[in-house]
Formats: C-alpha cells, structure tokens, sequence
C-alpha cells in the first residue's frame, strides 16, 4: 500500500461520485468513527458492518471499513459491549479502526445502487424514477430508477432471470405473470414508498426489497410488484466501490469483506 495514502483520501474519491449531501435526513451516512488523518494501511468494503467484519479487518491490517450500511442508526447512551454496536464500536476504537459509510447518498448516485441493479438485470435508457431534490446534477439518478428491456418480455420470464441473475432463493411478487412488460422500475433496499412513483411514471413492474403484506395488495391491479430482497437488490455495490477506489488510488487495492451473505436465512 502506498505510504501516502490517507484515510480522508479514500472517503474523498467515495464522496466525489455520492456526496454526503444527498443522503436522507434520517441516514447516518460518512465518516462514523475513527481518524481520517490516518494513513491507511488497507480499506475492507462490506455492506454491513459487523464483528466478523472488523476481526477480518485486523486480521488483513486494514484500518478503514467501507459499508453500505451505517452500523449506527440511532444515538448510543452507554459503551458496555453488551450489544453487536458497542461491540463493533469498541473493537474500532480498540484497534483504530475507521469505519465508514455511504448509504442512500450512494442510493442516489448515477454510478451507485440502482445503477449497478439495473445495469445487472440488463436494462437499457436508465433514468430517474424521480429525481426532484437535485434535478440540475446530472450525477444524481434519485432514490430510485428506471430502466427499458430491450424487447417487451414476459414477466415470468424476467423475473425468472431476476433470481438467476441475484442468486435469490425466491421472489414474493404480486401481479399478472402472463403479461409482457418492457419498462422496469427498481429501488435497491426497501423502496415500497416509490411503488405510485413507478406507477405514474407507466412502469409495468417495480422491483424492491422488504415489501409489506399491504404493499402488495393496496396496487394489486395497478403493476406487477417483486420483493427481490434488500440485501441481495444491494449486492453489487461492493464491486462499485471497488472501482471507484480503484479508479482514483490506481496503486491501492481494497479487500472485499470474504464470503458477505445475507445473514438472514430461509428455511
């Protein structure tokens, strides 16, 4: 690793393409504990953080995490390793190590979560699903995205692909599967509060994770909706930030977390 190389170097090449600005309100988004003076010995991508991540870090002499997911959501009152946060918390502050995150900031990037998805699922034109807060930024793609196939398809079809594509055990879904469909919506994570924003837009199918039991009959009759799963609609942005690193510090190679699965299991 290059010598030089500073922890603030690496968030500022993550932070050049998803600016902490763009991050929602209730996101915890940047730079959540440690240094960024520090030279960096070694950057560890994950999408979640969680003690296995910093033993792995340690272990590979990597003193910056790169997550998806903030590990802290909410405010901590007390540091008594009694919960997987103040373990994680902990174990960095004990081995200084730093650890950061970028969350719907890279949600709602051109080249982040829902570009990856739908560059993944082989969809063409990408474009907003909706794209009000920074309209004049044409690096900003929104909270959601929208993507052509290149030839209308039925929806079994596609959806049989989805769970080839994004190794899923199944797909909850809820809509007519005989129908042709050509224009996709998608939001990486839990997007079912952008399901009337892909109706409007005259999507034919929307595809998210964590869809509630409601969320799938209140639009019955108006779109075919998937549950594709928040962990595995995320996936990808591992390589993403791989790149972008890579791209920017050509002489410094980030380690991927080994083997990152869904920690939720299906029985």
């Amino acid at each position: 690793m290059d010598d030089n190389v500073k922890i603030k170097d690496i968030i500022n090449c993550i932070e050049a393409v998803a600016p902490l600005q763009w991050q929602e309100d209730y996101d915890n988004a940047g730079l959540i504990v440690g240094n960024k003076e520090n030279n960096c010995s070694g950057v560890l991508i994950c999408l979640d953080v969680f003690t296995g991540t910093l033993e792995q870090a340690i272990q590979k002499n990597c003193n910056l995490i790169i997550s998806h997911h903030p590990f802290i959501f909410r405010g901590i009152k007390k540091l008594l390793y009694g919960s997987q946060t103040e373990r994680i918390l902990t174990l960095a502050l004990k081995n200084d190590i730093a650890i950061y995150a970028s969350h719907t900031n890279m949600d709602s990037a051109f080249c982040g979560v829902n570009s990856v998805l739908a560059e993944t699922l082989g969809l063409q034109n990408i474009s907003p699903l909706d794209n009000s807060k920074f309209p004049e930024n044409e690096n900003y793609l929104g909270e959601g995205a929208i993507g052509m196939l290149q030839q209308k398809t039925q929806a079994k079809d596609f959806l049989s692909f989805v769970k080839k594509q994004l190794n899923l055990p199944a797909i909850r879904f809820i809509g007519n599967l005989e129908q042709d469909i050509q224009k996709v919506g998608l939001c990486g994570g839990a997007g079912s509060f952008l399901t009337q924003t892909a109706i409007k837009n005259n999507c034919d199918i929307f595809l998210t994770g964590d869809l509630k039991y409601h969320d799938f009959l209140s639009y019955e009759d108006d779109i075919i909706l998937a549950d594709i799963g928040h962990f595995e609609s995320e996936q990808f942005i591992k390589q993403r930030f791989f790149d972008i690193i890579s791209k920017k510090m050509c002489n410094f190679a980030p380690l991927y977390f080994a083997e990152e699965k869904n920690r939720v299991k299906f029985l």
